[in-house]
């Protein structure tokens, strides 16, 4: 990976970790903060960034995306079915 720009930095070192924190108070609005992000830089930046968080910040933005997600997209219920047909075939 190439070197960050002082904002990508900013995104991954300050940001993204601020949102983890305010998830706690305000789910609904920073998924929507996160997709802002996503939709100002370029994929290439945000893979950048992403690269540049630490593990448990990518976890925690993880965690966030998933939380907003209907729970049968990743309860057991859901998951099972679809591991068994890709294993039958």
């Amino acid at each position: 990976m190439t070197d960050l720009s002082d904002e990508e930095r900013w995104f991954a070192h300050e940001y993204f970790p601020m949102l983890i924190t305010e998830s706690e108070s305000s789910p609904d609005d920073v998924i929507q903060y996160i997709a802002e992000v996503a939709t100002r830089v370029t994929n290439t930046a945000m893979r950048r960034i992403l690269h540049s968080c630490t593990p448990a910040v990518r976890a925690g933005l993880l965690m966030i995306i998933l939380r907003c997600l209907p729970a049968e997209i990743y309860s057991d219920q859901s998951i099972f079915p679809a591991i068994a047909s890709v294993q039958s075939s």
